[in-house]
């Protein structure tokens, strides 16, 4: 029995990955050392119908400058698939995030490979955690966050 419960520990301890802490500007200069990492950024984030970014900052979000953007999949797209509402899900989804700043937990990806005309290079292929930050507010997820 006590095999069974430490085997048991062992497979849902690691299951997830913890997050490295990394500046948004060091993924955009360096997505390669960051490559198929679990890590926490922060960004203003939009979630555009099919093209969900997150931005360096608010100008960028606001000029679309895709420059300083990483794809990510919180896409209103996705969330509302198989909704029965789906522009009442867009609408909440937008409210809620849309143009906002916030920190993200997620896997990295150096290389889009379907990046398409205005696209940015690097991705992420999941997300974690996100959390809406208020201006000047510095909190994080700690050492608790993971991705799964």
């Amino acid at each position: 029995m006590s095999k069974l419960f430490s085997i048991m520990f062992l497979m849902t301890a690691f299951s997830s990955i913890a997050a490295e802490k990394v500046s948004f500007v060091s993924l955009l200069s360096s997505p390669d050392k960051y490559d198929g990492k679990c890590v926490q950024t922060v960004g203003v984030i939009s979630v555009e119908f099919e093209n969900g970014s997150l931005y360096l900052d608010q100008a960028s979000y606001i000029a679309r400058a895709y420059e300083n953007a990483i794809s990510q999949p919180f896409e209103a797209a996705q969330v509302t698939y198989n909704s029965d509402n789906p522009e009442a899900h867009i609408q909440k989804l937008a409210g809620a995030y849309e143009g906002k700043f916030v920190r993200v937990v997620g896997k990295f990806k150096a290389f889009n490979p379907s990046r398409r005309l205005n696209r940015a290079k690097s991705y992420f292929s999941s997300i974690s955690h996100i959390q809406t930050l208020a201006p000047n507010e510095g909190s994080s997820f700690g050492n608790q966050a993971r991705c799964f």
